[in-house]
């Protein structure tokens, strides 16, 4: 068991809280696969006159961690592995040791205990995406005497098209509405008035809901 091993058992063992064996075993493989990239290219190739990393450092930390995001799934901030790498690269030998346990605590730390991942689903939390049903609906009382009108028929009407499908608890919507009315005059001599109300409305049930990631979902 080589060194960088060691160190991810120790941390395993000592920060059980950290993540699964696996994460922390391709945490422990970056470390030492970066470090002794490094050691091998050596500081020439690395690290400018200035103390500046160079792009090929850059590219050799970018397509390890490329490498571990892709074995663990999750998205991986390079600046603090390059302030590791510079500062080891500031001092006359490379501390291999020292360079893998500030590795493989950077990769354990962001993808170990990384945020889980939501599932996605449709909840009526996220807000109303479309109905699935809707009906253009009309109305008529049919020729009456007054004391009526015509929005307090569009009212009954809606209520009882609302309790005919069952829909009085559940989610609905009702829009475009618009009531009317004809009149008449009746008998003999015309002196009676008939009326005859109209509601059109348009009538919506079975909501879909927007889809997301969310906690409400449940962990993937």
């Amino acid at each position: 068991m080589n060194r960088l091993t060691v160190l991810a058992t120790f941390i395993a063992i000592t920060c059980p809280c950290l993540a699964e064996a696996q994460c922390l075993a391709e945490a422990g493989d970056f470390a030492e696969r970066i470090c002794g990239e490094v050691k091998q290219t050596g500081k020439s190739t690395l690290i400018t006159g200035k103390g500046d990393l160079t792009a090929a450092a850059k590219g050799l930390i970018a397509k390890a961690l490329g490498q571990l995001g892709g074995d663990v799934g999750v998205d991986i901030q390079t600046n603090d592995f390059e302030n590791v790498l510079q500062e080891q690269l500031a001092g006359e030998l490379i501390n291999v040791r020292q360079c893998g346990t500030q590795m493989a605590t950077l990769a354990i730390n962001q993808v170990c205990t990384k945020a889980p991942h939501w599932k996605v689903c449709s909840n009526q939390a996220f807000g109303l995406d479309h109905w699935e049903d809707e009906a253009k609906l009309t109305g008529a009382t049919g020729w009456r005497g007054g004391g009526y009108n015509p929005e307090a028929y569009c009212t009954d009407f809606i209520n009882a098209v609302l309790n005919s499908r069952s829909l009085g608890d559940k989610p609905h919507d009702v829009t475009d509405i618009k009531s009317s009315e004809e009149r008449r005059r009746t008998g003999l001599l015309r002196d009676h008035a008939e009326y005859n109300y109209h509601c059109t409305i348009n009538l919506h049930w079975n909501p879909v809901y927007k889809q997301k990631s969310d906690p409400i979902c449940g962990q993937e």
